[in-house]
C-alpha cells in the first residue's frame, strides 16, 4: 500500500474527536432514557420483598410518601433498577397512615422505626405539565443528580451545535428546525446526533436534508425508542 493511500485513510483529528463526542453524547442519552423508564415505572414488590431488601449487607434508601390511594415506597436494588410497593390504605390517608406502615415494616424486619433507612419522597422532583410541554426536560426529573447534570450538558450542547455551528457542517440548513424539534419532542436529540456528523466534509457541503424529513425521522426515533422503552419496561416486570 503505498504512503499516499495510508495517508488519505488516516482519520482527521477533528473527525475522531467529533465521532467520539457524539458516541459519548448518545451513550448518556440512552443510559438517561433507561433510567428515566425504570424510575417512573419500576417493578411492582410485596413487604416480603422490602424486607428482604433491608436485612441485606447494604440495605437500599427506601423513599417514602403517600397519595390518595395508598402510601408508596420505592427503592434501588441495582443501578438504574428500581421496586416499588404500593400499600393500600382505606379512607383518607395522612402522617398516622405512613407511621403505621413503617410500624409494620419495621416489626417484619426486626428493627427499629428510627432505624430504618427510609426518606420522604421528593415530589418536587416527579414530572409534571413542563414535561407534557417540553419533552426535552425529562432529565430535570432524575434521581441520578450526577447523569442529570451530564445529560443537561449533552443537551445544551446539541441546541448551540444545531444553532451555531456553520452551515457547512450541517445537513438541514434551517437553524431554528433541529432547535425546536429537540425541544418539543425530546428524541429530537438522537436524531440529530444520528443523522449529523457536525464535521465539514473533505470537500464541498454535506447533502442537504429538508426539514420535514428530519421531522419525520425523529417521529421514526421516538416511535423505535417508545417501543423499545415498552419492552424493557414489560420485560423487567417478567424478570
Amino acid at each position: 500500500m503505498s504512503s499516499d493511500s495510508k495517508v488519505s485513510r488516516r482519520v482527521d483529528p477533528a473527525t475522531l474527536l467529533a465521532r467520539t463526542a457524539r458516541l459519548v453524547a448518545l451513550s448518556l442519552l440512552f443510559v438517561s432514557y433507561v433510567a428515566y423508564l425504570c424510575q417512573e415505572f419500576p417493578i411492582p414488590s410485596t413487604q416480603e420483598d422490602l424486607v428482604k431488601a433491608l436485612r441485606s449487607d447494604r440495605p437500599p434508601v427506601v423513599e417514602i410518601a403517600y397519595d390518595d390511594r395508598g402510601v408508596n415506597l420505592l427503592w434501588e436494588t441495582a443501578p438504574l433498577i428500581y421496586r416499588e410497593l404500593r400499600t393500600q390504605v382505606p379512607g383518607e390517608v395522612g402522617d398516622h397512615e405512613v407511621a403505621a406502615v413503617e410500624d409494620a415494616i419495621a416489626a417484619k424486619a426486626g428493627m427499629r422505626v428510627k432505624d430504618l433507612p427510609f426518606r420522604d419522597w421528593r415530589t418536587d422532583r416527579e414530572p409534571g405539565g413542563l414535561s407534557v410541554l417540553l419533552p426535552a426536560s425529562y432529565p430535570l426529573f432524575l434521581r441520578s443528580t450526577a447523569l442529570s447534570w451530564a445529560v443537561a450538558g449533552v443537551g445544551i450542547a446539541v441546541l448551540i451545535a444545531a444553532y451555531a455551528l456553520p452551515r457547512r457542517y450541517q445537513r438541514v440548513k434551517n437553524r431554528g428546525v433541529w432547535f425546536t424539534i429537540c425541544l418539543t419532542t425530546g428524541f429530537g436529540f438522537f436524531t440529530f446526533l444520528w443523522l449529523e456528523r457536525c464535521v465539514a466534509p473533505a470537500t464541498g457541503e454535506p447533502t442537504e436534508l429538508k426539514p420535514r424529513y428530519a421531522w419525520c425521522a425523529s417521529l421514526a426515533t421516538g416511535v423505535v425508542l417508545a417501543l423499545g422503552g415498552w419492552g424493557l419496561v414489560h420485560a423487567m416486570r417478567w424478570m
